[in-house]
């Protein structure tokens, strides 16, 4: 929090998240709405469950860590070792010689745990773990639930466990958080399906939202993503779905991926599309880093310049510094159009060094360029004189039709 000159509230956050347009190359992140979004679920979440609710939900997840520690170790002759001395809601669990019976087990529990190495496992819990689940993860490790605690019967009581007030915690006293946590208002109000609702609206109808305005300014994900598709983010089926599953697990995910690989390759003549990178941004970066390989494998190791015009949006140049390129930005009029003089100029200026140019469709000036602009710039970029091969001039004749002016008509031959 801040204030504003006349004293009011005010947060930084709002300039924070638009640092790439004002900084340029020399900001520090490329991140961009579609993981932004992300972090609005993530801060709804804090709205919605407040301080109390979300030390509700870390006491419980660490208690039945606690209770599944305790139970492991609890296991007479199952050689079941807990290697760490303090958690949170993560374990590592070492069984010499047994990883593939244990694994096996699990999965038959559909539990997926993680190998650590061929000894090792590392279990984490969360707020859909139930009793149910600690006493699945006992028994594929060898541990008889529902025994009575230190009978020696080598079995586990989750009940007798969680009574006793003796159950080693994971979280050693000095490092348990005793100050205030989410104290601003925000976090102590809305704790009802209505409260959320009406709050949700009250933000939205601040916001230059789609259904009443254009959005000029970046917000790709917002322009250019149906309502519809963003509904999934509440099906079971996609959103449960662990980034770490086994691939055998996940096959309707891959379906989906590479039918729509195979849409995109049809569509755009591509060799192969890649849907890796999750955001505008991210693509940018992968873009970047596919030229720059292209490049050094090629003995190319000087070629570090990226050109982008002064119109695009504030991610290009942050992806290109994050990519280990310089930006030499281009001119453009005072409609956001490249100009392509200062364009075929730097792209001269640079031709010894120069990797790639980078523009945004549309402009961060919301315009469309046309399709003989994009080719000019992309032929300026791709024909502009290095090392060892002659300016376009000196190589052909002009081609008869040539645009004049064009590459082409100085005798160009490339595509």
């Amino acid at each position: 929090m801040s204030t504003d000159p006349a004293g009011r509230p005010a947060l930084r956050l709002a300039l924070q998240t638009r640092e790439q347009h004002i900084r340029r190359e020399r900001a520090t992140s490329n991140i961009c709405t579609a993981q932004v979004l992300l972090a609005v679920v993530a801060g709804m979440y804090a709205v919605w469950h407040g301080p109390d609710g979300l030390r509700a939900i870390a006491e419980r997840v660490h208690r039945l860590t606690s209770i599944l520690a305790a139970g492991l170790r609890q296991g007479v002759g199952n050689k079941v070792e807990v290697a760490n001395g303090t958690w949170f809601d993560t374990l590592t669990v070492r069984v010499p010689g047994r990883a593939a019976a244990v694994a096996a087990a699990a999965r038959e529990r559909r539990i997926n745990l993680r190998e650590v190495d061929a000894d090792t496992f590392g279990v984490s819990l969360d707020e859909t773990t139930t009793t149910a689940t600690v006493e699945a993860v006992w028994a594929a490790f060898g541990v008889t639930a529902g025994g009575q605690g230190d009978s020696g019967d080598g079995g586990a009581s989750v009940a007798a466990l969680d009574a006793d007030p003796a159950l080693p915690e994971g979280i050693p006293a000095a490092l348990r958080r005793a100050g205030e946590i989410l104290a601003h208002p925000v976090f102590h109000s809305y704790h009802s399906e209505t409260e959320l609702l009406r709050y949700l609206r009250r933000l939205a109808d601040k916001d230059v939202a789609l259904d009443r305005s254009m959005i000029p300014l970046g917000s790709c994900t917002m322009k250019l993503n149906a309502t519809s598709e963003m509904a999934p983010i509440s099906w079971p089926e996609v959103a449960n779905m662990h980034p770490f599953a086994p691939l055998e697990q996940a096959r309707g995910y891959l379906d989906l991926i590479r039918e729509l690989e195979a849409m995109l390759v049809e569509i755009t003549g591509y060799d192969a599309v890649s849907l890796q990178p999750n955001a505008g941004s991210q693509g940018e970066l992968a873009g970047l880093l596919a030229i720059r390989a292209w490049h050094r494998s090629r003995g190319d190791e000087r070629r570090d310049v990226c050109l982008i015009p002064s119109s695009a949006h504030g991610t290009n140049a942050a992806s290109a510094a994050m990519a280990g390129m310089r930006v030499v930005v281009v001119a453009c009029d005072q409609h956001g159009n490249v100009d392509l003089g200062d364009l075929r100029a730097k792209a001269e200026q640079h031709a010894d060094r120069l990797a790639a140019a980078m523009v945004t469709y549309p402009s961060a000036s919301a315009r469309s360029r046309s399709g003989p602009t994009w080719r000019r710039s992309c032929r300026t970029t791709r024909c502009a004189p290095r090392p060892g091969r002659p300016a376009a001039s000196a190589r052909s004749p002009p081609r008869r039709g040539a645009p004049p002016g064009s590459c082409r008509s100085r005798g160009c031959t490339s595509p």
